[in-house]
């Protein structure tokens, strides 16, 4: 993430920021210019209802917003608070998509996103709604928005990391298996990832009931990525995400070598600035009684993964 001034009065202000807090301008962040400005044009229509602050394009809603073909039940009170983390996050995502230049549509698919709550039925019983992609519409489970509630599923599948940031990640990553590297590159994918042909269903039955490989650390960058090539690839797709846009924060505020992450810097230029910073960010959590920033391990195999990645973003 870029750091941002006031284009008015020059003061610090936040991605998320609606107005300087300094002067008063009302501000509005252009993603293509990857600037914030002064709101002159049309902002999105969603900018009181979730503090949205991008312009709208071609109707009234901006992008990013109007990539959400459902959002939570609005006669619910707590469902506004979590549409507007959820979006908050989405933004963030939006605006690694955009930086890394990648389409958001190719041929027939197109990224969308369901943000559903689970259902209360009439005996009694919940049926839930599970977080997933299919042919490019991402489902989130409402409920992630909740800090109480996603720390508690956390720590039930025994997870070191779970945010809505994440998970948008990690979903966009099954779209983008399926942009560019679905009968474009699956025989590289297939040499670095495994055969993504055996069964999706029953390989995660299998994770679910048994766990995952002893040596799982080894070879993939988290438990849930040996539950199938295709949930390989999307971790190491979200990790590649965390990665670049971590370093282009730091790099902005002086922290870490000055490196450009987002525009083609070589693969393992960008893992070897990561590892000194994700370790040190770790112990400056841990200096302030949290939980590690990055509780991963990168192995050699992980790295040829990002490195894939990352020639296929670039490429």
């Amino acid at each position: 993430m870029k750091r941002f001034s006031c284009p008015t009065c020059g003061n610090d202000v936040h991605f998320e920021n609606t107005q300087c807090l300094s002067c008063g301008a009302a501000l509005v962040y252009v993603p293509e210019a990857r600037q914030m400005l002064v709101l002159i044009g049309e902002a999105c229509a969603n900018r009181a209802a979730i503090h949205c602050n991008w312009p709208a394009v071609d109707g009234p809603l901006c992008e990013c917003c109007a990539a959400t073909e459902t959002i939570p039940d609005q006669t619910i009170a707590a469902n506004a608070t979590r549409w507007s983390r959820i979006e908050e996050a989405k933004r963030r995502l939006y605006y690694s998509l955009i930086s890394l230049g990648l389409p958001r549509e190719q041929d027939e698919l197109e990224l969308r996103f369901r943000l559903l709550g689970d259902v209360q039925e009439a005996d009694g019983s919940v049926s839930p709604v599970l977080t997933g992609h299919e042919d490019g519409l991402i489902t989130l489970n409402i409920a992630e928005a909740d800090d109480d509630e996603r720390e508690a599923r956390r720590l039930t599948l025994g997870e070191p990391y779970r945010t809505v940031l994440g998970h948008l990640r990690h979903e966009v990553g099954h779209f983008y298996w399926d942009v560019l590297v679905k009968g474009r590159d699956e025989a590289g994918f297939t040499a670095l990832f495994g055969d993504a042909s055996q069964d999706y269903q029953q390989a995660l039955e299998r994770h679910y009931a048994q766990g995952a490989p002893v040596d799982w650390p080894g070879h993939h960058v988290s438990a849930y990525a040996a539950a199938h090539p295709w949930e390989d690839f999307a971790e190491t797709w979200a990790h590649y995400l965390h990665m670049v846009d971590g370093l282009e924060t730091a790099s902005r505020f002086g922290l870490g070598p000055q490196i450009d992450a987002y525009r083609g810097a070589d693969p393992a230029e960008l893992v070897a600035a990561w590892m000194p910073l994700s370790v040190a960010m770790n112990e400056m959590n841990r200096a302030m009684g949290q939980s590690d920033f990055y509780p991963f391990v990168l192995p050699v195999p992980v790295t040829e993964k990002l490195a894939y990645i990352h020639r296929l973003i670039h490429g």
